[in-house]
């Protein structure tokens, strides 16, 4: 698997717009070939700043989705990490 991690500037805004932002993002992402799940939040330091961490299940859709990413929005930093080890809770 390989995950899509995302970060770019948004607005501090009211909570309810901010998610709203979030969840229209997560309806488009969703519908991406090989999406496995996603999360989108505000960072804690500094509320202009919006991450996002999308899990594909292969480097293609991964791929893939980074090049739709950067054609469709500006202004954000994409990494790609192979994901070698997931804990989840017990």
């Amino acid at each position: 698997m390989y995950m899509l991690i995302g970060e770019q500037q948004g607005e501090a805004g009211e909570p309810a717009e901010r998610r709203a932002r979030f969840e229209h993002m997560a309806q488009v992402v969703r519908q991406s070939p090989g999406f496995v799940r996603g999360s989108w939040g505000a960072d804690e330091d500094d509320p202009t700043v919006e991450h996002a961490l999308v899990v594909l299940d292969t480097l293609e859709n991964a791929q893939a989705l980074r090049r739709a990413v950067e054609t469709n929005v500006t202004g954000v930093r994409l990494r790609l990490m192979a994901v070698a080890v997931e804990a989840a809770a017990s």
